[in-house]
Parts: structure tokens; C-alpha cells; sequence
């Protein structure tokens, strides 16, 4: 899935530092991790490494491909990096997503895509994606201006981009390769398909292929991942089962509110889209340590935050209510955060939403990436996480409604009835996301702890070189990030498996 959490604005938020927003962390699938990073060593992203060779630009894009009568244009962010460069007419394009572009990973050499880089003598360019950072097709993010916030636009930019970089770089009959991770990894592996005369192939990394509006697969997905640990499975649904009990009743919810440290509290009138948010926030924690077990993304992931380790936490003597503030500590603390209580409103998290202000300049405020990736899952793909697939250790505690109540309230009754969502949903996964891919040349990686590996791809095509990689014992993007000490042993594999496709394409 690309790119985007930091402390100051997720209390306003209603969520607690630590869990996902909808599987993604608050900077993006593959960035989030190196932005906490720098943002808890109190430094500025933007200052915190210096690339001399990565430049930053812009670039004309149409508002819209397809509407002949809007003739507006804006100017898309993207960088390009010469380190590499030998003139090879080789070309590299790493894909952004839901989030701002981070100048790291257009410039830190140990990323995947820059080791490649190096190795053919690659031209390197990083593009933003639109309505994301500092490419916005209008300066708000209105209903209105969301409408032109679709993959079937941002794939058009990525062509267009390509045949202008052609152009001004004076590139002669090149070799495009591109990169995408999470929901990137879906751009550049749609983009092969659609647009296979502009590339030579693809690497798409934690790529969803396969749309669902209800993602229940998700949770199912983190069930198999605990039951390989003893005892924490069952851990785990008796302190789910028993919270979900406690909210039925007044003194319940009371020992909920001073163990879990809630904020704002329970009352016996709290709404049960409260509550449905409260364990929304809750799974968010655990879904956050699964979905990056075992990769390299930061040094908490390196060092001790996965599932093997919150399952120690949960596998303890303490009673089930004290067990999950236990994993929300622990969690928190992994990335250097002390926790003090468990922010949970819905009408603040509503609030932020409804900002249709881009702050993507200020750090630590990522409401309008959020409001973008919301909108994405509303009118696009769907895959949302919730907990409906029947018996299971979390119980029935997120249902399709919450996001459902969750995108109407975001983006008005009207535009996202319920009918409506289903409707724009359905469209896109039968333009693009029902599964049956065809393309050439094109790499799929997926980490086997990853939840999102349920709707990837994984049907090899030998003679149209479509080469699907389960990688055992990591998770979402773990291809992408540095190689570092004690790392799952088949990383090395399927990197090698990554790099020798690209030399055939590149050959």
C-alpha cells in the first residue's frame, strides 16, 4: 500500500496514538513508520535528512482526462533523483498514494527501489499522487474537488507524467519500471495493465486485487496469525468477548472507562456508534502490530513490535480489561510514546473529517489524508475492516454500519447513502478489482502475515511473466523497506526473486 501518525491531533481525532486509520497508518501504508520515527526524536520530517541529488518539481496535469468541457489544470509534485543516473535510458518511478510524498523515499538509498536504481543506473522519479500533499487539482477537498480524487485519474497522471518526463529528460526508446506498495501497489499494477506501451514491467508490492466493500477477511487473516502463538487466540476473545459484555451495563461501563483510561467516558447515555467506534479504536491497536510484523519499516518493527510479542502481553496474569491496556502501553511505548489514556470520540473524529482544508503542511496534522483515504474506501474500493464474518475471537464488534454511518457522516446523506456506496463500489471492483488480473511483466509480493495478502493476487503466469511471492513470516510491504540484522530469511529470497525480474525486463 505508499504513504502516511503523530501525536499532536489524533486526541482530536478520537483515536488513540497508536491504531490505524481503516488499515492505514496515519502517513501513509509504507511512510508512516519512517515519519514517527523522526517526528518522536522531535525533528521535522522535512529537515531530517538532506538528499543533494533528489530535486523537487512540479508538473502540469488536467483537472480532468476524461471531461473535454474542464480545462483546468494544476501542478502535481513529484522528484527526481540523478544519483544513479549512467544515461542508460532506464527509468524508475516509485508511485505515491494516500498521503504526502515524503523527500525520504525519494532519496534514502537503502530503500528496494533505490538499491535497484543503483544497480541498472536508473533515472529515479517519485510522484505524488493528486489531492494528496502538494497536488491538489483545486486548493480544498470539497465534495466537489473529490470527484476528480479517482484511480481512474491518477492513473491517467502517471501516463501523462511518464510521456512528459520522456520528453524533457529527452529519453530515447527508455525502460520504465514501476513501484507502488499497498495501494500504490494497485496503481502500478493496474497502470501495467492498462498502460503496458509505456513500461516494462511492474513490482506491486502488498497489492489489494481483489475488492471487497466488506473486508471481513481482514480479521480472519489476524485470527490465523494469533492462533499460531499458544494461548493467545484465546486470550485474545475472552478479553474481546469480556468488554463488549461490560458495555451493556452502567457499572460496566464504568470499569471500562477506568481501566481503559476512556476519553471521553462512558455514561448510560453514550450512543452505540460510540461504542462501535471505541472498538474500532481498539482493534486498530492490534491490527496496527500485525500488519507490520517482521518488516523493516522502523526500528520498533525491527526490535520487538509484532504479534509474537503483543501475544506475551495478552498471555499474562492480568485480568482481560487490564490485558488490553497492557497491549495499548506496550504498543505505544514500542514507538517511544507513553500513553496516559485512550482518546475515543466519534463527533471529534466526525469533526476532522468534515475539514475539507488541506494541512498536509503543518506536521503532525494528516486530517486531509485522512479525509482522502476515507473517500477512497467510500467511493472506490470499499475494503472495509470490520468484524462480520461470523464467529471469531474479536466477536461482532465492528459492523459494516459503523462505516457505512461513518462515510455518510463524512461526506453528507446524500452523496454516501448507503445505496450509493455499494453502487460506486461495485462499479470499480468490476472495472478493476475483481480478481481475474491480466498483465506482463509484473511482480507481486505479499507478506503472509500481512492481512491484506486476503485480497491480493496470487495466480502465476510463467509465459506473461505474472510472478505472484508469498514471503513467509512478514507483512505489509516488508520487500520494500532496508535489509536489516535478523530479518525473516525469506525477505532475502524474494528480493532476489524482485531483482532478477527486473534485469529481465531491463535486458
Amino acid at each position: 500500500p505508499a504513504l502516511l501518525l503523530c501525536l499532536i491531533g489524533l486526541a482530536a481525532a478520537g483515536m488513540p496514538y497508536q491504531g490505524l486509520f481503516h488499515g492505514r497508518p496515519r502517513h501513509g501504508f509504507v511512510d508512516g513508520g519512517a515519519r514517527r520515527a523522526h517526528q518522536h526524536a522531535g525533528k521535522s520530517l522535512a529537515v531530517a535528512e538532506e538528499y543533494p541529488s533528489v530535486v523537487t518539481d512540479t508538473f502540469t496535469q488536467n483537472v480532468s482526462h476524461f471531461d473535454d468541457t474542464n480545462t483546468d489544470t494544476y501542478q502535481q509534485r513529484y522528484r527526481y533523483n540523478s544519483a544513479y543516473t549512467q544515461s542508460k535510458n532506464i527509468v524508475f518511478l516509485l508511485i505515491e498514494g494516500e498521503s504526502e510524498a515524503s523527500e525520504r523515499w525519494a532519496g534514502y538509498p537503502g530503500y528496494q527501489w533505490l538499491q535497484l536504481a543503483q544497480k541498472h543506473g536508473a533515472d529515479a522519479f517519485q510522484l505524488e499522487h493528486r489531492c494528496f500533499g502538494q497536488s491538489r487539482p483545486y486548493n480544498n477537498l470539497s465534495n466537489t474537488t473529490l470527484e476528480y480524487c479517482t484511480m481512474e485519474e491518477a492513473l491517467e497522471d502517471i501516463a501523462t507524467f511518464i510521456q512528459g518526463m520522456n520528453d524533457k529528460f529527452k529519453f530515447k526508446d527508455p525502460k520504465w519500471v514501476t513501484f507502488g506498495g499497498s495501494y500504490p501497489g494497485l496503481l502500478s499494477a493496474t497502470f501495467r495493465s492498462i498502460h503496458p506501451e509505456l513500461t516494462v514491467g511492474a513490482v506491486a508490492s502488498s497489492a489489494l486485487l481483489t475488492f471487497t466493500f466488506d473486508m471481513w477477511e481482514y480479521a480472519w487473516s489476524m485470527e490465523e496469525t494469533f492462533k499460531t502463538v499458544p494461548g493467545c487466540a484465546e486470550a485474545i476473545e475472552s478479553s474481546f468477548n469480556h468488554a463488549q459484555q461490560m458495555t451493556l451495563d452502567t457499572e460496566g461501563r464504568k470499569k471500562l472507562n477506568t481501566k481503559l483510561h476512556l476519553n471521553p467516558i462512558f455514561t448510560d447515555d453514550t450512543p452505540y456508534i460510540e461504542i462501535d467506534n471505541f472498538f474500532e479504536n481498539l482493534f486498530a491497536v492490534f491490527q496496527d502490530v500485525v500488519q507490520y510484523s517482521g518488516d523493516g519499516r522502523n526500528n520498533a518493527t525491527m526490535k520487538g513490535k509484532g504479534y509474537k510479542e503483543l501475544c506475551q502481553v495478552m498471555t499474562t496474569d492480568a485480568d482481560d480489561i487490564e490485558k488490553l491496556w497492557n497491549v495499548i502501553v506496550w504498543s505505544n511505548s514500542k514507538d517511544e510514546i507513553t500513553i496516559t489514556e485512550f482518546p475515543n470520540s466519534y463527533d471529534n473524529f466526525i469533526r476532522d473529517l468534515r475539514n475539507e482544508t488541506f494541512d498536509d503542511e503543518a506536521e503532525g496534522l494528516p486530517n486531509a489524508s485522512n479525509r482522502g483515504w476515507l473517500w477512497l474506501q467510500c467511493s472506490q474500493l470499499g475494503v472495509q475492516q470490520t468484524t462480520d464474518q461470523g464467529k471469531n475471537i474479536f466477536g461482532q464488534i465492528i459492523p459494516i454500519n459503523y462505516f457505512i454511518r461513518l462515510c455518510k457522516d463524512g461526506f453528507g446523506d446524500d452523496l454516501m447513502s448507503a445505496q450509493n456506496q455499494y453502487d460506486r463500489t461495485s462499479a470499480y471492483r468490476k472495472k478493476y478489482g475483481t480478481g481475474n488480473y491480466k498483465a506482463t511483466n509484473v511482480v507481486l509480493p505479499n507478506g503472509s502475515i500481512d492481512p491484506w495478502h486476503k485480497l491480493g493476487f496470487n495466480t502465476p503466469d510463467e509465459a506473461a511473466g505474472v510472478v505472484p511471492i508469498a514471503i513467509d513470516g512478514t507483512a505489509h510491504c516488508a520487500d520494500m523497506y532496508e535489509q536489516y540484522d535478523g530479518e525473516p530469511a525469506d525477505l532475502a529470497k524474494a528480493r532476489g526473486i524482485i531483482a532478477d525480474n527486473v534485469a529481465k525486463w531491463l535486458a
